[in-house]
């Protein structure tokens, strides 16, 4: 298989949110379980949201805005189309009312329906369930490994995870921190373009910010200017992303931050420099460290207004062994 190939391959596998099994040049040699909260944490990096930071996140709301970080899902939304198993969305609503009318005030009623792949498409948030490392044998269950060490023959089934699912996800409420990257370098950023660490800290005090704003804690959202491609151009949108350079991915790690979010659907870019290494980020966020990844955000509200740090809040639907949610994430100053 040429490299070509092997790149569109582990992409498919990203993109169609099933647990993707890393090359033989991908595995890491460290053990990153059992986790700092304990080996039978299932919350990962939200254990760093407590009263404290959620009265910090509270104190920003001094003007009583709201922002609406999400895009409609609908149905020309960017979606994966390069298999015949592609994702797809559809709702489905009767041509009238589903039921009625009922007693002498003639009540009528709608109901609707969903087909296809919800949990990882649009603004989309991921489970730590979403993404796992083979770390033996290929082709066997119990050699790959989740979050705090758990491999998919323990939790995995066909009907969803007995761990790690998304119902294990507190509701999020803390301080949130926007990089304007795309403003910064003044344009779009291009397919496969990384964000250094220099890039970030540079940012940081372009918005007025410290190079150490970014605390324990925080959700840390960045825009590429790849969102001005949703539903302008979702061919380009869809075929690769700009994203954090894995350095730049360890130095977050290491401000300890809860979740990651960006306009786009990776955390890292695709493709990226080394075509034997795929999705580093998605492995040291999710995998490794417990935080949480946020895709497909719209920024256009806050970058108008100029507002970078802000309380953020969301909460992910409860779906049973879920890989993730549909998100509908909001600002508020």
């Amino acid at each position: 298989m040429n490299i070509a190939n092997s790149i569109l391959t582990l992409l498919l596998l990203l993109v169609t949110g099933f647990p993707i099994a890393l090359a033989e040049t991908q595995k890491e040699d460290a053990v990153w379980w059992p986790s700092q909260w304990g080996e039978k944490d299932q919350l990962g990096a939200l254990n760093r949201i407590d009263a404290k930071k959620v009265l910090q996140a509270a104190s920003l709301i001094q003007q009583g805005k709201i922002y609406d970080l999400a895009h409609i899902y609908e149905e020309d939304m960017p979606l994966f189309e390069l298999t015949p198993q592609h994702r797809k969305y559809t709702l489905t609503i009767p041509g009238a009312p589903s039921w009625g009318p009922m007693g002498d005030n003639l009540l009528v009623w709608n109901e609707d329906y969903i087909a296809g792949h919800l949990s990882q498409s649009g603004t989309q948030f991921d489970a730590l369930s979403h993404m796992g490392t083979v770390t033996g044998k290929a082709g066997d269950l119990s050699e790959i490994r989740y979050y705090n060490g758990w491999s998919h023959a323990e939790i995995g089934s066909g009907r969803g995870f007995s761990k790690l699912g998304v119902e294990q996800v507190t509701p999020i409420f803390t301080r949130g921190i926007l990089l304007d990257i795309a403003g910064y370098k003044g344009r779009i950023m291009e397919c496969g373009e990384e964000i250094s660490i220099e890039d970030i800290k540079a940012v940081l005090i372009r918005q007025g910010l410290k190079k150490n704003a970014i605390q324990s804690g925080d959700a840390l959202f960045y825009y590429t200017g790849w969102g001005t491609l949703w539903k302008t151009d979702n061919a380009r949108f869809n075929r690769c992303a700009p994203g954090l350079s894995a350095n730049a991915g360890d130095w977050v790690v290491e401000q300890q931050v809860v979740l990651v979010g960006t306009d786009n659907w990776a955390v890292e870019a695709i493709p990226g420099p080394n075509p034997k290494i795929f999705a580093p980020n998605h492995q040291k966020f999710l995998v490794q460290n417990g935080i949480y990844i946020m895709e497909n955000m719209n920024f256009k509200s806050l970058l108008s207004d100029k507002v970078y740090e802000f309380a953020f809040a969301f909460g992910a639907i409860p779906f049973k062994g879920a890989t993730g949610s549909p998100a509908r994430p909001f600002a508020l100053r």
